[in-house]
């Protein structure tokens, strides 16, 4: 080895041990989980990114953690697009969904309502349907998910998920949509 290339191998081996400090939050008890923040950044959101190359199966164990800026990263600052999914029946462990958004579609006296949320990946993360609740003209809507598989790890990344409710056709009026979790009610007036 010469002289000359020991700063790069140095540059190189500090890199490698500042990486194997990160690790997952599902790791080892007691293990710390890194992120890097710039100073005068809000602070960004983590999520685990796998170590395969693309095209293999991903390794659900990297615990590799990268920043990624609020709103998808496309700088508009707004939601990214959400994948559009169907329930699927006979999952194991249902609960519920915090929403973090909701967008009304009204066509005559119907009321359709797409109601999006953040999740992980199927086989563990399914959408098992969405409960609707009505009081008087307050519509709640809550997100439930179970697993279709429990033999399987399942790689942890964030993924933003929709789906449409059908509310049917509504008498003449205004209307409340809420939903369990983070996203804002939205008002909406059926035409009379």
């Amino acid at each position: 080895m010469t002289t000359r290339s020991r700063p790069v191998l140095a540059g190189s081996l500090a890199l490698l041990i500042g990486l194997s400090g990160c690790t997952s939050a599902g790791s080892s008890p007691g293990a710390a989980s890194s992120t890097i923040t710039e100073p005068s950044a809000p602070p960004p959101t983590t999520v685990p990114v796998p170590s395969s190359p693309a095209g293999s199966e991903p390794n659900p164990g990297s615990g590799v953690m990268v920043p990624i800026e609020p709103g998808g990263g496309d700088g508009s600052g707004g939601m990214p697009q959400p994948t559009m999914v169907t329930p699927m029946a006979g999952l194991m462990g249902v609960h519920r969904v915090g929403a973090a958004a909701l967008e009304t579609s009204v066509d005559g006296g119907r009321l359709s309502v797409t109601i999006a949320w953040w999740s992980g990946v199927e086989p563990c993360n399914v959408l098992a349907g969405v409960d609707v609740a009505r009081d008087g003209n307050t519509i709640t809507l809550t997100v439930r998910e179970g697993a279709s598989r429990l033999d399987v790890a399942c790689i942890e990344i964030a993924v933003y998920k929709a789906t449409i409710v059908d509310l049917g056709e509504l008498d003449p009026g205004d209307y409340t949509v809420a939903a369990f979790g983070d996203a804002p009610p939205v008002r909406v007036t059926l035409p009379g």
